[in-house]
C-alpha cells in the first residue's frame, strides 16, 4: 500500500511541475503580447497560436484610415 501511495505522489509531483511550467509559459506570453499592444509606437501585435476575437457588444463611431481585411459585423 505504501508503495502505490509513493507511485501515486511521484505522479502527482511530477503533474503540478509541468502544470506549473506551462503556466508560467503562459504567462510569460501573454505578458510579451500586453507589452506590444500596450506600445505606442508599435501598432502591430503579432502571435504564432491561434487567437479568437468576438465582440458581442454595440459599437458606435468612426472608422478612419486604411483598413485591410474583412469587417463583419451587424450594420445599423
Amino acid at each position: 500500500m505504501d508503495e502505490i501511495m509513493l507511485v501515486l505522489t511521484i505522479i502527482g509531483t511530477i503533474a503540478t511541475v509541468i502544470s506549473t511550467f506551462l503556466a508560467i509559459k503562459a504567462k510569460n506570453e501573454a505578458k510579451s503580447i500586453l507589452k506590444e499592444v500596450k506600445n505606442i509606437t508599435n501598432k502591430n501585435a503579432t502571435n504564432s497560436g491561434k487567437i479568437e476575437v468576438k465582440n458581442d457588444g454595440m459599437n458606435s463611431g468612426v472608422i478612419s484610415g486604411i483598413n485591410t481585411g474583412e469587417v463583419n459585423g451587424h450594420a445599423k
